[in-house]
């Protein structure tokens, strides 16, 4: 089973096409494809609403979709080798949590089988596998300590984030940091690039004035974010 796109974006709807060909020999039977949760659940009932899945045969004259069990989708499968249909699923909106890959689980069973019998899921190679990634940046993230010491670096990681908090891959801007502290002693700013996929690990951050301090990331989109208060201690 192979799918179209196999790359969206958190939250964007969208229309896949997913083809089975029986490749290695016929298929008569039933075929399963499972959408995963974060998805729009599949129907059949509202061709202008999200989630509508229809089946186009083409070569596998009789195939057809036989019902919808929650996320199931069930496929009558008449399907000689070498020939293929497409199953088709509109408007259908992404998880807003970025990932590797969502499997839309594909398993099939021959015709005349036993219900004992389960069904054969396809090889992991053959399944249909779409990633979903980060959006467009909304805000900074800022993860850093809440006590330092006196003269003593530490670091700070910086992400670019959507509205879901999902790294912003695309976020190519610069982000410097600046600190309550006068004294203290920063990082150049830097310019995020593709392979950082909206996130970067500042180093060699010192504060040197005992007390509450804090850091602030700025970036070029005009985007800032403070941190909590660093309680930075006297050196032992």
């Amino acid at each position: 089973m192979t799918v179209t796109p196999t790359r969206v974006t958190a939250g964007s709807t969208n229309d896949l096409s997913f083809g089975f060909t029986a490749d290695s020999a016929p298929l008569d039977g039933t075929t399963l494809v499972d959408v995963p949760r974060g998805w729009t659940k599949p129907q059949r009932t509202s061709p202008s609403a999200p989630g509508y899945v229809e089946l186009q045969s083409a070569g596998c004259v009789g195939t057809a979709i036989s019902g919808i069990a929650g996320r199931r989708i069930v496929i009558d499968t008449h399907c000689p080798r070498r020939h293929l249909f497409r199953l088709l699923y509109h408007r259908a909106a992404a998880p807003l949590i970025s990932a590797d890959g969502f499997v839309f689980l594909t398993q099939t069973r021959k015709a005349g089988a036993p219900k004992k019998v389960p069904f054969a899921p396809l090889g992991p190679r053959k399944q249909p596998v779409v990633k979903v990634r980060g959006a467009a940046e909304k805000r900074l993230f800022m993860t850093v300590t809440s006590i330092a010491t006196v003269g003593t670096a530490f670091s700070a990681t910086v992400r670019a984030v959507d509205q879901w908090d999902n790294n912003a891959p695309d976020f190519a801007g610069t982000v410097t940091l600046t600190s309550t502290d006068p004294a203290a002693t920063l990082p150049a700013p830097y310019a995020y690039v593709t392979k950082d996929v909206g996130q970067h690990i500042f180093t060699g951050i010192v504060l040197r004035t005992v007390g509450t301090q804090t850091i602030t990331a700025s970036d070029s989109n005009g985007f800032t974010v403070t941190s909590g208060p660093i309680t930075v201690n006297g050196s032992s």
